[in-house]
């Protein structure tokens, strides 16, 4: 092999180790805070006449105390405000399970979600890394959210047809059931559960719309091929947007990271949905 061949090959090396170290800086330090809003519209027949031009925040995976601080968390409460949703919905995780808060962080942080302003109220549901710390999910979420654990309810709005909002626990909680199901609903049900694969066990059940988190999309993604790798929960339903027997299932890309502190190509958001009456 001659010099010249040699040095093409030790260029091309380099080529390739300098495209490698820049994709994960970008994927540690550029992409999981570059928090974006996905706007998405939604028609339906069912929606109550009140209930028509519904804004919707859904958030999810906050992860707290990996890539997510206060700063950042600041910023999430001003880009949802700065919609003025009606309802603002969370779908789990906001605690990384690995992460201990004190006392005063605790409170530093209620203070934070307690800045967030909606017309028709918060609601959250808990994740699995929330089972984990249970007591400090519910200090930051209580009196800022309403915290549903196989729960409905009712929401009004202008007049006396109501819309549903069901909200499931974690399936990683042996404690859950489909009792919430089981009676009459007449009305526009919107369900929420962390993991989307909840989905295969409630879609016999009437509801129209289900938002969901858990699987980042995937928070690591290679071109043309999807997901390094999904969590349990989450290994049929993990992209954005299903349609699955006529129910609209809706998963969030979620804000912060799990295990390791990278994105890549699934980039942080919050959903922001507008809903009109067909």
């Amino acid at each position: 092999m001659g010099k010249k061949d040699k040095k093409k090959k030790r260029n091309i090396l380099i080529y390739i180790l300098l495209v490698i170290s820049l994709l994960v800086l970008y994927s540690r330090y550029i992409e999981p805070y570059n928090l974006k809003l996905k706007e998405y519209k939604i028609e339906s027949k069912n929606i109550p006449d009140s209930f028509d031009g519904l804004k919707i925040i859904h958030f999810s995976d906050v992860h707290y105390g990996r890539t997510v601080d206060l700063k950042y968390l600041n910023k999430i409460v001003n880009l949802i405000n700065k919609q003025k949703p009606d309802l603002v919905f969370f779908t789990g995780d906001f605690i990384d399970k690995d992460i201990k808060l004190k006392k005063e962080e605790l409170e530093e942080v209620k203070n934070t979600l307690s800045k967030i302003e909606s017309t028709l109220g918060n609601f959250a549901v808990s994740g699995n890394h929330d089972i984990k710390s249970l007591s400090d999910f519910k200090t930051i979420l209580d009196g800022n959210f309403t915290i549903l654990n196989n729960e409905e309810r009712l929401i009004y709005f202008k007049d006396t047809t109501p819309i549903s909002i069901v909200g499931l626990s974690d399936m990683s909680n042996t404690k859950v059931n489909y009792e919430v199901f089981e009676k009459e609903n007449p009305y526009y049900r919107i369900v929420l559960a962390h993991e989307p694969d909840e989905l295969k066990n409630i879609k016999k059940y009437s509801l129209n719309i289900m938002l969901s988190g858990h699987s980042h999309n995937g928070q690591i993604r290679i071109p043309f091929i999807g997901p390094i790798i999904t969590p349990i929960g989450s290994k049929t339903y993990y992209d954005e947007f299903y349609n699955v027997d006529g129910i609209n299932l809706y998963v969030s890309n979620g804000i912060g990271t799990s295990t390791i502190n990278f994105r890549f190509l699934s980039q942080p958001s919050i959903n922001f949905f507008r809903v009109y009456k067909e």
